[in-house]
């Protein structure tokens, strides 16, 4: 019988065990390099968000500190906000190793309507400065520098934070506040002959006009639509052309827009309709720009914008700025006691800006440069022709006037004229010696008569009163002041004659760039008619007879007049106007109220105006004797004993002063008020929003 053989049992050793390790150790291996590998992403997440939070807040606090032409403060701003040094609530401490250098921090110029492929908008080292960007770029340390592919990478953080920019806003305004019947048919006669058409509305609308606000935003956005520009370019919108028709759409739409309703809205909707028609019918007007009339400065948020314009002060700048650049002139009737009905030609030469909207930091750098907040009235020229032949009682006036003092003009004449003229009539016949046969004797006496038809020319130009803002401060939440240069309109009144018609005279007033110089006046003509007794009888003589041609006839009125001079009349003045810095401070808030407040704070510069001198400055005319030309024109002054006519002048200058200034004072204040110009009180408004603080824009 064999050995049996038993089998022995496979032995699950050691060898077996150390196997399972080997992948148990390797599977966990693997977990925990995954985890390491996890959790140093996260760090790095971690990390990099840290970063970022730091940027932000470092950019912040450099951007409430920047200055438009200076970095210095807003890079210790940022570093002291990022390295530990700022306040508790402001800062965001960084790792030492994280720490931020100066070289991170930039500042620049950040521009919202800026096309920028980047999308940051942000033009490094220019100037004005409004932005700070912070670029951080780190490499922190890896978990596993040794793991093959773990190599340590740079984290790129950046963060751009702008200025929230102050904003004020300044407006002129007509003093015009409402319209009555009368002032209604002048608006008509002026708004459509300054379009050089007609216009026909009524007082209802020409209030709705004036009562009625339409924000400027709103406005823009309406007009750039019409005008294909892009949406939130400003700066091109202002300069793009546009008609008036155009113009008062858009401000048309902008109305309906604001979903309000009416009859104040509808009447000054209707208002805008009307003057859209007359504009269109008068013929091919100049086409103008936007920025004439409202100035936006470069770089202005849209919520700058939204300031309230009146629309009555939108539509006379608008009808300005199209006659500044066209030939027309409005012809206005106005009716004078005494005279008639008077025709006043009215041309404006500047348009009026009657709002501005910018950055005060930015106007304070350079109050009158390019980033200027600068408003104006209008510079018009106003051409009054009043023929004096109308007024019988003045004629008569100056007529006794001079038949009382007709011995020493006679004087005068003979004196500088080397002419032999009768002092008095009645002297002549006394001394005659009538012969005994044959016509009696003849003498020349002198004769006065009122100039026919006389004419005289009142040439008033206006530049515009201005006002600009110089400086501004924004010291807390409410506490805030804007100064403000505003100075009263320049004016230049003429008095004399322009030409030698009506129709030459308004050729040379505007048609020159700047007002000619008038020349004198024939008021009262001096001259000499040919007189001789009808009968004599030895020394007594009866009666006069005057010559006309080869007969004689008994009114001197219809016999020959040789012009030997005349008393010319002449004025020439200017009223330099003033100016004062106006300062508008809140609190209270309605004293500087908010750029988007119903209404700004107004303040009135006043002065005396030239108008309102015009009595004084016509009591102060020039009267003087000239020689007489052969075409019957006034020619040089004559010189000699002009002391001996000084009363007579004296009275003419009475005569003359009170004559005209009744009549043209309130002709020319009406006028003017009208075309939004008082020339002796300019009212500026002003609004101011502070917005201190900044934003991250990227």
């Amino acid at each position: 019988m064999g050995r049996r053989r038993h089998r022995l049992p496979h032995r699950c050793g050691p060898q077996r065990q150390r196997g399972s390790v080997v992948i148990n150790a390797t599977l966990a291996l693997a977990v925990l390099i995954v985890g390491l590998l996890g959790t140093e992403l996260g760090y790095l997440l971690l990390t990099k968000r840290d970063l970022q939070k730091a940027a932000d807040l470092a950019a912040l606090a450099g951007a409430q500190q920047v200055q438009p032409a200076s970095c210095v403060n807003a890079q210790q701003a940022a570093l002291s906000n990022a390295n530990g040094s700022g306040s508790q609530d402001t800062q965001r401490n960084l790792p030492r190793e994280f720490s931020l250098a100066a070289g991170d921090v930039e500042c620049g110029h950040w521009e919202a309507t800026a096309t920028d492929p980047s999308g940051r908008r942000f033009q490094p080292g220019v100037q004005p400065f409004n932005a700070v960007r912070v670029a951080l770029q780190r490499t922190p340390a890896v978990m596993l520098p040794a793991l093959p592919g773990n190599a340590a990478a740079p984290l790129a953080v950046e963060a751009i934070a702008a200025r929230q920019q102050p904003q004020a806003a300044l407006n002129i305004r007509s003093t015009l506040l409402t319209v009555d019947s009368s002032r209604s048919v002048l608006l008509n006669a002026l708004v459509g002959g300054l379009l050089g058409g007609s216009l026909d509305l009524g007082v209802g609308s020409w209030n709705g006009l004036l009562q009625t606000d339409v924000q400027l935003l709103r406005f823009l956005d309406a007009l750039a639509v019409d005008l294909n520009v892009a949406a939130g370019d400003y700066d091109t919108l202002l300069r793009t052309d546009a008609s008036v028709g155009v113009l008062l759409g858009a401000a048309i739409t902008a109305l309906q827009a604001g979903g309000d309703t009416g009859g104040t809205l509808d009447a000054a909707i209707t208002a805008l309709r009307a003057i859209q028609v007359a504009a269109q019918g008068a013929g091919a007007l100049p086409l103008m720009q936007l920025g004439e009339l409202i100035s936006v400065q470069s770089g202005t948020p849209a919520a700058g914008l939204e300031v309230p314009v009146q629309l009555f002060q939108l539509v006379e700048a608008v009808v300005q700025a199209a006659n500044s650049k066209s030939a027309v002139f409005a012809s206005v009737p106005v009716s004078l006691p005494g005279l008639g009905t008077v025709s006043v030609k009215t041309k404006v030469v500047e348009p009026a800006q009657i709002t501005a909207i910018g950055n005060p930091a930015l106007a304070r750098l350079d109050p009158m440069g390019a980033d200027r907040i600068f408003v104006r009235t209008a510079q018009v020229r106003t051409l009054v022709s009043v023929e004096l032949g109308g007024l019988l009682g003045t004629v008569n006036s100056l007529l006794d006037t001079v038949t009382g003092q007709i011995a020493p003009l006679t004087s005068f004449i003979n004196g500088v004229l080397n002419l032999n003229l009768v002092a008095a009539i009645g002297n002549f016949l006394g001394g005659l010696l009538c012969p005994l046969l044959g016509p009696c004797p003849s003498a020349e006496a002198l004769s006065v008569r009122i100039a026919p038809s006389p004419r005289i020319d009142l040439g008033l130009g206006v530049g515009g009163g201005r006002a600009y803002v110089s400086d501004y401060s924004c010291t807390g939440s409410e506490a805030k002041t804007l100064t403000v240069p505003a100075s009263t309109a320049l004016g230049e009144l003429q008095v004399g004659s322009f030409g030698a018609t009506t129709a030459a005279a308004e050729n040379a007033f505007f048609s020159s760039s700047e007002i000619p110089q008038t020349a004198p006046v024939s008021i009262l003509e001096l001259g000499r008619r040919t007189v001789r007794p009808d009968s004599c009888l030895l020394t007594l003589c009866s009666g006069l007879r005057w010559k006309k041609g080869s007969a004689w006839v008994t009114d001197a009125k219809q016999a020959d007049f040789t012009l030997e001079s005349a008393l010319g009349l002449r004025a020439d003045t200017t009223a330099a106007g003033s100016s004062q810095t106006l300062q508008y401070a809140a609190p209270a808030a309605s004293d500087l109220p908010e750029i988007d407040a119903a209404a700004p704070a107004y303040q009135a510069i006043s002065s005396t105006g030239i108008v309102g001198s015009l009595a004084n400055t016509l009591a102060k005319v020039d009267i003087q004797p000239y020689r007489s030309t052969s075409s019957g024109t006034l020619g040089n002054l004559l010189f000699g004993t002009t002391s001996l006519i000084n009363g007579l002048l004296g009275s003419l200058q009475t005569v003359i002063s009170g004559l005209l200034s009744p009549l043209l004072d309130p002709l020319l204040d009406f006028l003017l008020d009208t075309l939004g110009i008082d020339v002796a009180t300019t009212e500026v408004g002003a609004r101011l929003s502070c917005r201190r603080g900044a934003e991250l824009v990227f």
